[in-house]
């Protein structure tokens, strides 16, 4: 009986991966009448044993050097109306639609389909890269694979279905020493050379581009891309590879700096007949960020929108749009060449000071694509800078847009604030609150203290690590002198969150105090807040007999400090200076952050103490040399406001002191 589907597999000695992949095809040998065939290159007894569990069809198979051998040597065996195969390094994460391709008959209707390989960057899979494989046909007595390395079935005709199943193959990221992936290098450009000067063609033109490339050899990728191109006008269909050197030739020559002959190859490209319209606009954006760079304005902002409308065009043409591939130069990863292209457009305009264009461009990106356009939020943002005309003019463009996403929300939001229309400023900040894009909390955060909006909208859908990373870089960016007066807007604000209230008030106070002053009732008062915040978390979060343990392990150190912190306060307030002078040598080691207080302290009770001077200076020498331990931590880790602060009140401390007073001088330059 014929089946509907030969499944091919060539296998080495990838143990690793071997079942994984096996298993991600076991529901399409279930759900389709179809074998698999496995050509088994390696010497490992347990991985041959792992494939006779999936399948008797195994096939013996010397290694030569030649990929096409060895895949067409399980061509030869398969019995199916169709071909489908995959690397032992791949597993598919879903066949959902494969088993539907044939089960539904859909498969009659075509001579090949596609489906996509991901291709990931890092071995946590954040990185990645999806290129459309011609890896399913129907088979003929023509068909075979042709290339030694970098294998490919041919002939791959049309009609041609894209499907959207995926495998994960991370075949492309780096392991071993750099000497490895050099060897690698030589052994697959040696064979290709050999193929080249036998028969050169495009596609192999294009694989050692793809080779060279690869090691950063860029000049000799792109000869034989040029090279590949020329080849590529006498075949008479257009081919992925050729698709792949028109989209690359003007990417590489840009890397390496050649950015007006890039611009040049491009504009020479865009008038071949060869070049499909996906092609076309991966090139048009391509050219628009070129000419951003070489400050083209009138000329990009044409090239952002020949791209708009070819990208318009394949939206009408969905068959087009599905068709036309080039490995991984697809619709798909046109889109992904949009917002740069609009951006640079929104930019052109700008320079041009054409306010309509402005607007436009920005209803032109996809907003409701979240994960094509958040990365360029930051770059978008700096639209508002500088001139108040164009600021005002970019809100007024943002407030036209239909669209929830949450940044143009944000901006909604700022256009109402300024329109004074206080009902709709809180709509749309409730909208951005509630989906905070990355980098955007303070801006959020401020419309509420200016505002009086709830925080609610935004604490509940923010985690602890986030709001305390958030408090810290706040603390480190605002100015001492702004604090009290956000502080005072934001705690109202707060009230249904109150441990995160807690760690705003907590990290501003230690900024304040960490600076030390002079006028030591003001210290001790923000030292007596922020004891009695941190202490009100402990209570709430710890069992009263863990906090009575107070050098328990587990226990953070500002807690801690603030435990020895309030037997200082209590000492102080019955003169028991000699006492504190003992505390604060622990307070130093346990939270060196407040350093700036320590010193400030430290100096107050110099000024109280009535004992003998000797005995009171050789208290003071060891706190003294304690705290410029500190002060060294902070120079090295270059924290020179802090710094500053402290070195202050440590010549306070010793007087005269000349290591102390070369690093003042040093201090003083870097915040010069």
């Amino acid at each position: 009986m014929k089946s509907q589907l030969t499944i091919s597999l060539l296998v080495s000695d990838r143990r690793d991966t071997l079942k994984r992949c096996l298993d991600s095809i076991v529901p399409l040998l279930n759900a389709v009448d179809s074998e698999l065939i496995i050509v088994f290159t390696g010497k490992d007894p347990e991985t041959l044993e792992i494939a006779r569990q999936y399948t008797s069809n195994i096939i013996p198979f010397t290694w030569c050097d030649d990929f096409a051998k060895a895949r067409n040597a399980g061509l030869e065996e398969a019995n199916g109306e169709w071909f489908l195969y995959l690397d032992d390094d791949e597993w598919f994460e879903d066949t959902t639609e494969i088993i539907r391709f044939f089960k539904s008959g859909e498969y009659r209707e075509y001579e090949t389909a596609t489906y996509i390989q991901r291709n990931y960057d890092d071995w946590e899979g954040r990185s990645y890269n999806d290129a459309q494989v011609g890896r399913m046909c129907r088979l003929t007595p023509e068909i075979r694979f042709v290339s030694p390395i970098h294998e490919g079935l041919y002939p791959f005709e049309d009609p041609r279905k894209t499907i959207q199943s995926y495998v994960h193959h991370y075949g492309y990221v780096e392991s071993g020493s750099a000497s490895e992936g050099r060897k690698k290098f030589e052994r697959n450009t040696a064979l290709l050379r050999k193929v080249y000067e036998e028969n050169p063609t495009a596609h192999i033109c294009m694989q050692l581009a793809q080779e060279y490339r690869y090691v950063d050899e860029e000049e000799i990728a792109i000869e034989y891309c040029r090279e590949g191109l020329r080849l590529a006008e006498k075949e008479e269909r257009i081919h992925i590879h050729e698709m792949w050197m028109q989209v690359h030739l003007p990417v590489m020559l840009s890397s390496i700096g050649k950015k007006e002959e890039a611009v040049e190859a491009g504009e020479k490209l865009l008038l071949s007949s060869r070049l499909l319209e996906v092609g076309q606009a991966h090139i048009y954006s391509i050219l628009s960020t070129l000419c951003w760079d070489l400050q083209r304005c009138q000329e990009g902002i044409r090239y952002v929108r020949k791209f708009h409308k070819t990208m318009r065009y394949l939206e009408r043409h969905p068959e087009k749009a599905e068709r036309q591939t080039g490995g991984s130069v697809t619709y798909t990863t046109a889109w992904e060449h949009a917002m740069p292209a609009y951006v640079a457009g929104v930019f052109f305009a700008a320079e041009l000071k054409d306010p309509k264009q402005m607007k436009e461009i920005l209803s032109w990106m996809p907003w409701d694509r979240e994960k094509l356009v958040s990365k360029h939020y930051e770059h978008l943002d700096k639209l508002k800078v500088g001139d108040e005309e164009q600021r005002k003019e970019v809100l007024d463009g943002y407030s036209r847009l239909q669209t929830n996403n949450p940044y143009v929300s944000l901006q909604k939001a700022f256009h109402a604030e300024e329109k004074h229309l206080p009902a709709k400023a809180e709509k749309y900040y409730t909208v951005c609150a509630g989906n905070c894009p990355s980098g955007f909390m303070h801006q959020i955060v401020q419309m509420a203290g200016r505002n009086g909006f709830s925080l609610t909208p935004l604490l509940e859908h923010t985690s602890p690590e986030t709001w305390r990373a958030y408090v810290n870089t706040l603390a480190e960016h605002m100015e001492a002198p702004d604090m009290p007066a956000f502080l005072e807007k934001l705690y109202p604000l707060m009230t249904d969150y109150p441990i995160y209230a807690g760690w705003l008030e907590q990290s501003l106070l230690e900024k304040l105090l960490s600076q030390g002053m002079t006028e030591t009732e003001k210290l001790l008062e923000l030292l007596k807040r922020y004891c009695g915040s941190v202490r009100r978390e402990a209570d709430t979060l710890y069992r009263e007999d863990i906090l009575a343990i107070q050098d328990y392990y587990a226990l953070p150190s500002r807690y801690k400090f603030v435990f020895v912190a309030e037997k200082v306060l209590d000492a102080l307030g019955s003169g028991r200076y000699e006492e504190c002078i003992r505390l604060l040598r622990k307070a130093i080691h346990t939270y060196p952050q407040m350093s700036g207080a320590i010193s400030c302290l430290s100096d107050y009770m110099e000024e109280k103490l009535k004992e003998p001077p000797r005995q009171v200076s050789e208290e003071f020498m060891v706190l003294g040399n304690q705290v410029k331990q500190v002060l060294n931590g902070l120079v090295a880790n270059g924290q020179w406001g802090e710094a500053y602060g402290v070195a202050e009140q440590l010549l306070t401390l010793l007087p005269g002191d000349l290591e102390v007073l070369k690093m003042k001088q040093e201090i003083m330059r870097h915040m010069s």
